[in-house]
């Protein structure tokens, strides 16, 4: 019963890589026209950032079918 109790907390995250994951995804934002203020913003208003990924994900696909001709 004891080993059940005994939980491992998890390991930090490596600051370096959050550091760059949260550039790369203000990155997203802004070529999408959000600033980094209006991103924050949304995060405040429950949107969790996968669902922002993957929202950017339908709008990188429907660009490259519009450029490349087919729809």
């Amino acid at each position: 019963m004891d080993n059940i109790r005994q939980h491992k907390s998890a390991a930090e995250p490596d600051p370096v890589f959050v550091e760059r994951a949260i550039v790369e995804v203000l990155g997203i934002a802004q070529r999408q026209g959000i600033t980094a203020a209006d991103f924050i913003q949304m995060l405040d208003s429950g949107m969790r950032i996968s669902d922002f990924l993957n929202a950017m994900n339908v709008f990188t696909k429907a660009d490259h079918a519009a450029d490349s001709g087919y729809s």
